[in-house]
């Protein structure tokens, strides 16, 4: 009853916001669930969906989710704020920010403006995290070698021919990872099943659609 109350008490404008901002914070607290029992993140992928678990991420891990080795991250000095969880984070963030300044009687283009910089905030502020992070992570405890013939999800498309490196979903050393990945034939779609049958020198996985 109360949830009906307050729900009904909000303005069409709020309402947008929080359709916005429900779905997105579900996605949050998912993610964040998975990477605290070891399912999506984790020393091999905190990005996952949030931030590195606690292992260390050899040369072709991504933890961060940016689609580039992290070993290398540490190396160009760049910050990866466009990823799946900054997206998320985003979004989460963007509707409740919105949703509060309306409750505050702010006019609605000034809610979502102050909506738009809280989540870019928030995903600067993921990105800041994750990459502090990974610097603690990176000894390499886990071995990309370890993955070959072991099968998995294509999570971002692998370019055909090694003409870029794609990410995968897989369980490897007893853990869900996400590693960067390359294919030597056709494109591979985001879903497809594939198959590791070796690693790079840099520890990215060379894949086979199955």
């Amino acid at each position: 009853m109360f949830i009906m109350d307050w729900w009904n008490a909000m303005t069409a404008a709020q309402h947008g916001f929080m359709f916005v901002a429900v779905p997105a914070t579900l996605a949050l607290v998912i993610q964040s669930v998975m990477l605290l029992v070891g399912l999506g993140g984790g020393g091999a992928d905190l990005d996952g969906d949030g931030i590195p678990d606690g292992f260390d991420a050899p040369d072709g891990v991504d933890l961060d989710g940016d689609g580039i080795p992290d070993a290398h991250d540490s190396l160009d000095g760049d910050l990866r704020v466009f990823t799946v969880r900054g997206f998320v984070a985003f979004f989460a963030v963007f509707g409740w920010t919105g949703s509060a300044m309306l409750a505050g009687h702010m006019p609605l283009w000034f809610s979502i403006v102050g909506a738009f910089f809280a989540g870019a905030a928030a995903m600067i502020l993921i990105a800041l995290l994750m990459r502090s992070m990974l610097k603690l992570q990176q000894s390499g405890n886990m071995d990309p070698k370890n993955a070959v013939g072991k099968s998995g999800t294509v999570y971002v498309t692998v370019p055909a021919n090694r003409g870029g490196s794609g990410k995968v979903n897989l369980v490897f050393q007893e853990r869900f990872s996400e590693l960067d990945a390359v294919t030597d034939g056709e494109e591979i779609p985001t879903g497809r099943e594939v198959t590791v049958v070796g690693v790079t020198t840099l520890g990215t996985l060379v894949v086979r659609e199955k």
